[in-house]
């Protein structure tokens, strides 16, 4: 969550903050108006508490009949202080659903736009690949076929249902299995994660109301709603909640890879065909926690992880550094990473790197020790490791003319054969 105590000195950087973002900013001025009166309304009870506590010490020196009168004004006091308190929970839930709804301040260097077509290219790698025939889109190409099952997915599951066997579902583990290994030796620890997480939770973290019609809602009472993890970002991030980390001397680095859950709305009639754009998929995250000094350090440490991957894999890739419309609320900054599909002769994004400042972990109160010894908020980094995207880009990138699929060497070597038919 934003600084509202900052916000409300400073309304203006806040009011083109939503601009850019393509955000409604009259929501800062009722924010800051539901602040000051949440403020003057705590003032006026602080007083009229300070009353009461006074008369409980000053009662005991009266005679009878003072004290029946005295006792009969402070009984309106006490109606004054009920009536109040409810104003003042109305109130910060008012405040609280406002703040909710602005996002973090950007980076100085975002591209300012609407949509992804505003994304801004800073870099390509590898050599694209060319063939001596027109390649195929990863879900045309035999070993798909063969492997995966979109139909018995529709039968059980529904829209987006999947089933992958055989070679592809031991591309998927042998392709994850040394993703992790890459990642760990980077000094990350691994960790399992709850894959279901309270309103409470989701809502410090920033998932909403940005992300409120993307998550799958869990009913298992009626007194609290829980939701199935986007991503384990939430989960990791969750488990420092209302951590002190002292003084923070290294970053921390955790990772995890667990099946993730998103609803897609929006995107019907988009990726209709193959495994891109599903409900359930596996995601190995990569986040971290640092002083804001040390924001851009892991940041490159990240991107650098990103890089690593999909070169020693060969593919042809590029990064994107993300306008200001098209990032989450929590981003301060963010670079995409996409990979050439040449069965649809464009870049697919596989992979966000990204940094919420302090904004999670204001709302999970995480804090630390900063250099003037002072408690403050560290900022936080969440990043892709890696999904089967990249998999389906290897069977496009890779494709042979009779349809089969050379593997990555890095892949071969641990699979046991280096080519898919």
């Amino acid at each position: 969550m934003i600084d509202i105590k900052f916000l409300v000195n400073n309304p203006e950087r806040f009011i083109y903050e939503m601009q850019i973002r393509g955000r409604d900013p009259q929501i800062v001025e009722l924010a800051r108006t539901s602040y000051l009166e949440l403020s003057q309304l705590n003032s006026e009870l602080e007083s009229l508490r300070q009353q009461k506590n006074e008369f409980n010490e000053h009662v005991l020196t009266l005679n009878q009949v003072e004290k029946t009168s005295a006792i009969e004004a402070m009984k309106q006091i006490s109606e004054q202080i009920d009536a109040l308190e409810d104003k003042q929970r109305q109130k910060r839930a008012e405040l609280e659903a406002l703040i909710a709804k602005i996002p973090n301040l950007t980076w100085a260097g975002v591209p300012i736009g609407q949509s992804d077509a505003d994304n801004l290219v800073t870099n390509t790698w590898g050599q694209k690949p060319e063939f001596s025939f027109t390649p195929k889109p990863y879900y045309e190409l035999p070993v798909y076929k063969r492997c995966v099952d979109q139909e018995a997915g529709a039968k059980v599951m529904g829209s987006r249902g999947y089933y992958i066997k055989g070679d592809l579902a031991r591309l998927r583990k042998v392709l994850f299995d040394w993703a992790e290994e890459k990642i760990l030796s980077y000094g990350f620890e691994y960790f399992y994660v709850p894959l279901m997480l309270n309103e409470k939770t989701m809502t410090d973290i920033g998932n909403l109301p940005d992300f409120d019609g993307q998550l799958y809602e869990i009913s298992i009472n009626e007194n609290t709603n829980y939701y199935l993890v986007p991503s384990s970002e939430q989960s990791l991030m969750a488990y420092f909640a209302g951590t002190h980390l002292g003084t923070l001397d290294k970053p921390i680095l955790v990772m995890a890879n667990t099946t993730c859950f998103r609803k897609e709305s929006g995107s019907y009639g988009k990726d209709q065909q193959g495994i891109l754009r599903v409900h359930q998929f596996e995601k190995i995250e990569i986040d971290a926690i640092c002083k804001p000094e040390d924001n851009d350090q892991v940041f490159a440490l990240f991107g650098q992880i990103n890089e690593t991957i999909y070169n020693e894999l060969g593919l042809h890739f590029r990064s994107v550094e993300v306008c200001s419309g098209d990032m989450p609320s929590k981003h301060y900054r963010q670079v995409d990473y996409e990979v050439w599909f040449p069965g649809e002769g464009k870049f697919r994004e596989v992979s966000s790197n990204g940094s919420a400042s302090d904004y999670q972990n204001r709302g999970l109160k995480i804090t630390y020790t900063n250099n003037q010894g002072q408690k403050a908020y560290p900022w936080s980094l969440n990043c892709t490791g890696l999904t089967f995207r990249v998999g389906l880009a290897i069977l496009e990138q890779f494709q042979l003319a009779d349809g089969s699929v050379r593997l990555p060497k890095v892949i071969a070597e641990r699979f046991g054969k280096e080519i898919l038919s």
